[in-house]
């Protein structure tokens, strides 16, 4: 990765894998008040709910002027936080993108744990509608252990310990320094689909503090609404699929699957998820400083890919494009 210069207006730094955000240096830089830290950490970049052993599932950790920030929560998620060097109790809010169970099903242990090891403060979980049924499930699930009880003193109930705040299409939140806005996008879009019938949300988010912003896609396909939501972003953070490469795999994996039902599949993958050429056009219209590529729904190792990935993507996007593992990190520092 070439190193960006210290003068540009903009600084960000790529830190790959261990130690890239260790609590040390979360409370140094958080210490400068005249540029507090804003800083994102890919803890999961896998894509759709097929665990690999390259990749956890999706999750990431936002720093942001001194608040520890989880955005998804795939499986792994607090593992992950683990090998970063950084603890669940730190916690306080949560952005859930959707809620399929890829991007969510790390979030019991997110609570459980908090709440096991008696951490303090509630945590917050902002999502789409269906967020707080999600919660509340996951805290009723805890009742057996809440009668066994735990040696570290006395946990409240666990339901004191969480509070959910279910998002519309155009809401922001403001949380101190920062500012989150969710816009709603098409990963649930198409005529039959359940979810669109259940009247579900996929949000994608713009997260600004100062002068800085970074916007994370979560799952969508193409959609005009998410490149307005990057306009001039900082750093653009996108998921991305290789569709015949995806289908092939399934067909090899799952042999009982019939002709519509890789059909179907074909459909949703190339509708409500992105292609390589498509994130380029996007970051390109959007002028998003920096692209990031994560939720990789590619099969394989992926410097299989890598190389042809960036040659789609550079079709149309000329700005520093990084593919992203597990535990990279990414600086936005303030011009000095």
């Amino acid at each position: 990765m070439k190193e960006l210069s210290k003068h540009c207006a903009l600084a960000f730094g790529t830190l790959m894998l261990a130690g890239v955000a260790s609590p040390a240096l979360a409370a140094e830089s958080a210490s400068d008040a005249t540029c507090p830290m804003f800083r994102w950490t890919t803890l999961g970049t896998a894509g759709g709910p097929i665990p690999t052993e390259e990749r956890s599932e999706p999750a990431n950790l936002l720093d942001a002027g001194g608040m520890a920030i989880l955005v998804d929560t795939g499986d792994g998620t607090v593992g992950q936080m683990a090998r970063a060097g950084r603890s669940y109790g730190e916690i306080r809010n949560v952005f859930l993108s959707h809620l399929h169970l890829d991007h969510t099903a790390g979030l019991a242990a997110v609570i459980g744990l908090r709440w096991m090891n008696n951490h303090p403060g509630v945590l917050t979980i902002h999502g789409p509608p269906g967020t707080k049924e999600l919660v509340d499930g996951i805290v009723a699930s805890m009742a057996p252990p809440a009668r066994i009880g735990f040696g570290l003193g006395k946990p409240p109930a666990p339901a004191d310990g969480v509070k959910v705040v279910e998002l519309a299409d155009g809401t922001v939140t403001a949380l101190g320094p920062l500012s989150v806005r969710a816009v709603a996008n098409n990963h649930f879009d198409g005529a039959g689909n359940p979810a669109k019938a259940a009247n579900a949300l996929a949000f994608s988010y713009r997260f600004t503090m100062g002068g800085r912003s970074i916007t994370y896609t979560g799952d969508t396909g193409p959609d005009a609404r998410v490149t307005a939501l990057a306009k001039g972003t900082d750093m653009l953070v996108s998921e991305v699929i290789e569709v015949d490469r995806m289908v092939a795999v399934i067909k090899a994996q799952r042999p009982d699957l019939d002709d519509a039902a890789l059909a179907g599949t074909r459909t949703h993958f190339a509708t409500h998820h992105v292609t390589p050429e498509e994130v380029g056009k996007m970051a390109a219209e959007a002028g998003a400083g920096r692209l990031v590529l994560t939720h990789y729904v590619i099969p394989g190792p992926l410097g299989m890919s890598a190389r042809s990935l960036d040659a789609k993507v550079r079709a149309s996007y000329s700005g520093p494009v990084d593919l992203s593992r597990d535990l990279s990190s990414y600086d936005l520092g303030c011009s000095k």
